[in-house]
């Protein structure tokens, strides 16, 4: 007797093929896609906007402003798709940096369309360390256009890569749209498509291809249009707002502009002292990967060598550049998953294991003691003997361990090395990076940041608002003046309409509220009540000027976020008429 399928058994039928094709690399990347979220995407609104992002974020809100008629984008693809958000959401801190926060946990997923050549261990290994990027995820929780530029970059390289092998249009179309988003989005784009055009140069000038048997496709023509046709349609409406802002053609054009006037300038190793300090798993394992790329001679770790060396290069002209320390990333992650993925290709046995806890504990317990050292010898110099000799001793242990292991089985070494290297750092680059998203991006501290505004800038906000409802019974109507051009706080004081910005003060001013800058003696003491507020950090006296324990001192804010370097603080006065606290006309 034929049995037919219940209703229930149906609807299930396709839920279960579903799961079945799920892999545990699957639930891997799951879990890393969720680290990357986590960490982009939480508190995006506990630090008031830097002055770069009030810049970003006050072009999107005065597009919206009928009495404002010029707008002025920085990043037209950020513009663009922030400014649809904002009439949905609203205007807020943590709207303004959500945009590039998704594009940053989309560029954690992109290796992963390229596992078929990283390997699935080394698409988990790239996903993992541009996760817990501390710069990658720094850049993410920022308002403005350099994460939009890195998705787009790596798309764009993944793109061709998989068009070339595949010769699906789709891969053809992705890839000019790449390039349409990039063009829209950051300077940085460009010196990521200069590095990556250099790389294919000089790969290509030595016989080398990055496909099976120099296999290359040729778009025919009708591919050719319509993959230029969707790269232009994307660039159109990125940098025009999807045409309601015809002057965002000049804002695109202007990121070639800002890019080239990135060279020359004044010596500075900032942004590769940047690269060290936040990267450091890239910088030593990367070169070890650069050495294993040679000695094999594999097409892609080689094309990766080549990224990473314009990188080097571009970064060098580029002095002040930070943004090109971000750049770097992405050929060092790929080259790092390469290596790993060769070394982890073989069946992992007790020695792989034993290698790998030998390690990782020998990390730990050096970090520890090397931390105790830092902190006793401040105190008393006498005292640290038995930490240097603990620190000693755990590295003659690991030594010993690996020696060993190396006698019987070499491969077991390179296995357990990476996995306690790359465990050990994953802790410390989500420690780093979880601070610098959440406290640090502001503080001129950090390498990273040259300057950033105080807490104190939300609490001016929110007592000028609070000014506003007891004086003028309304949020938006409080008569305010301020002699000062600081965009995070035209940001802060937008909703104000009757805001106006001075030169100068005016001999009889009549103003209910002014915000000036925190000077010794002000025209305004006589008749109006200040308190002053922090609003600005400025970069810290350089090492150079500062004493003979700047080495010292850096150690100590690496590790206990301590430092005796003096941060230049700017202070802005909340003048409020005495006659109106005393309510005398």
């Amino acid at each position: 007797m034929e049995i037919f399928p219940t209703p229930q058994a149906i609807h299930q039928q396709p839920v279960a093929g579903w799961l079945s094709r799920l892999t545990v690399a699957d639930g891997l990347l799951a879990v890393v896609l969720l680290a990357a979220a986590i960490l982009r995407l939480a508190n995006l609104d506990q630090l008031p906007l830097s002055d770069a992002e009030a810049t970003q974020a006050l072009a999107v809100w005065q597009f919206w402003q009928p009495e404002i008629s010029t707008v002025t984008p920085g990043s037209p693809a950020y513009f663009s798709l922030a400014g649809w958000l904002t009439q949905i959401f609203g205007f807020g801190d943590g709207l303004m940096r959500l945009i590039p926060a998704l594009f940053g946990v989309g560029l954690v997923y992109l290796p992963w369309l390229l596992r078929h050549r990283l390997g699935t261990q080394g698409a988990l290994v790239t996903a993992v360390l541009l996760a817990v990027s501390p710069l990658n995820s720094a850049v993410s929780r920022s308002a403005g256009g350099d994460s939009l530029a890195m998705f787009a970059l790596l798309l764009l390289f993944i793109a061709f890569i998989r068009y070339q092998e595949t010769a699906a249009s789709r891969w053809l179309y992705t890839l000019f749209a790449a390039l349409g988003l990039g063009l829209t989005s950051s300077a940085v784009f460009y010196s990521g498509l200069v590095t990556l055009l250099l790389a294919w140069f000089v790969h290509s000038r030595l016989g080398l291809s990055l496909f099976v048997a120099g296999w290359r496709v040729e778009p025919t023509e009708t591919n050719w249009r319509q993959g230029t046709a969707v790269g232009a349609v994307i660039f159109i409406l990125l940098s025009s707002f999807f045409l309601l802002l015809p002057n965002g053609f000049g804002a695109s054009a202007r990121l070639v502009g800002d890019w080239f006037q990135q060279f020359g300038g004044t010596v500075s190793l900032d942004p590769l002292l940047a690269l060290v300090r936040y990267e450091p798993v890239l910088v030593i394992l990367g070169l070890v990967a650069i050495i294993w790329a040679i000695l094999r001679s594999l097409p892609l770790a080689l094309f990766a060598v080549y990224w990473l060396s314009s990188g080097l290069i571009l970064l060098l002209l580029q002095r002040q550049f930070m943004a090109n320390a971000l750049l770097l990333t992405l050929p060092a992650a790929l080259l790092v998953g390469i290596m790993v993925n060769a070394a982890w290709r073989r069946r992992w046995d007790w020695f792989s294991g034993s290698t790998a806890v030998a390690g990782l504990a020998g990390a730990f317990i050096l970090l520890v003691n090397l931390a105790r050292l830092g902190r006793t010898v401040q105190q008393n110099p006498q005292e640290g003997s038995l930490n240097l000799l603990i620190i000693l001793l755990t590295i003659i242990f690991i030594g010993l361990v690996l020696y060993f292991v190396a006698a019987e089985d070499s491969t077991a070494v390179a296995q357990g090395l990476l996995l306690s290297i790359l465990s050990f750092f994953l802790v410390f680059q989500w420690g780093t990076g979880w601070w610098l998203g959440q406290q640090g991006a502001n503080d001129p501290r950090e390498r990273w940041v040259s300057s950033g505004t105080d807490v104190a800038m939300q609490e001016l906000s929110e007592t000028v608002h609070t000014i506003s409802r007891q004086l003028a019974n309304s949020d938006t109507q409080l008569e305010i003046a301020t002699t000062l051009d600081v965009p995070a706080l035209t940001w802060y004081l937008r909703d104000f309409t009757r805001l106006e910005q001075l030169n100068a003060l005016p001999l009889t001013p009549t103003q209910q509220v002014f915000i000036t800058e925190a000077n010794a003696e002000s025209a305004l003491a006589s008749s109006y009540s200040g308190t002053d507020f922090p609003i600005r950090h400025t970069e810290p006296i350089p090492p150079s000027e500062r004493s003979e324990t700047a080495v010292y001192d850096t150690f100590r804010w690496w590790f206990f976020r301590e430092s005796t370097a003096v941060v230049p603080v700017e202070r802005a006065v909340v003048w409020v008429r005495a006659d109106l606290l005393t309510g005398q006309p």
